[in-house]
């Protein structure tokens, strides 16, 4: 296989692997290749290399996507030179905006609608800081359980940390800690919702 990458099949043979410079997705439009510090895991969809447009991570992987996830139209990836995203498997992006130059981790089974925000900054503006990126390991900024939903146009600022399971409702803004399997709302985000105690 050489230039064109075919999202969902052609990783399935390996495990992940960094792309080349010269490699393109066999159905984007957009005619620029995928930046060479991508990793996508086996049977992973990406709509187009479009969502690195504002990319500038020079971390030796910027952007990790594990295998069995989708990220949909409308995500990007805006990165600063220490930027670093790491996404599990299986999981769903629709529409959501990264942008960082700090460490944004999602674990497995993680759904996020259309039109999140998750920010290292209330500005939420691609970052341009070109620093050192290998300098100092990136400092995770946001942090997003196993298994937890993300409703519509939420907005994950620096120190959100999403636990298992927990549930952010639409249009809700977090830059705290969120326990797990609780469901949170509003603006600020307020606990609506806590899991059952075991007695």
């Amino acid at each position: 296989m050489q230039g064109v990458w075919k999202s969902g099949t052609a990783l399935r043979v390996g495990k992940k692997r960094a792309m080349t410079e010269s490699e393109r997705l066999s159905h984007d439009w957009f005619p620029k290749p995928l930046p060479d510090n991508v990793e996508i895991g086996a049977g992973s969809w990406l709509y187009s290399a479009f969502a690195f447009l504002h990319y500038r991570s020079l971390r030796p992987c910027g952007v990790r996507i594990g295998h069995d996830t989708g990220i949909y139209n409308g995500t990007f990836f805006d990165l600063g030179a220490c930027g670093e995203v790491v996404i599990g498997d299986h999981c769903t992006l629709v529409g959501a905006i990264i942008a960082t130059n700090r460490r944004v981790s999602i674990a497995d089974y993680v759904f996020i609608a259309h039109e999140v925000t998750i920010a290292d900054d209330f500005v939420a503006c691609p970052p341009t800081d070109s620093g050192q990126a290998n300098r100092l390991a990136a400092e995770t900024c946001v942090s997003i359980g196993r298994g937890a939903w993300i409703g519509a146009r939420a907005v994950l600022l620096s120190g959100a940390h999403i636990g298992p399971g927990a549930i952010v409702g639409a249009g809700c803004v977090v830059s705290t800690d969120v326990p797990a399997c609780s469901v949170v709302a509003g603006n600020p985000a307020r606990i609506i919702e806590k899991p059952p105690v075991k007695t």
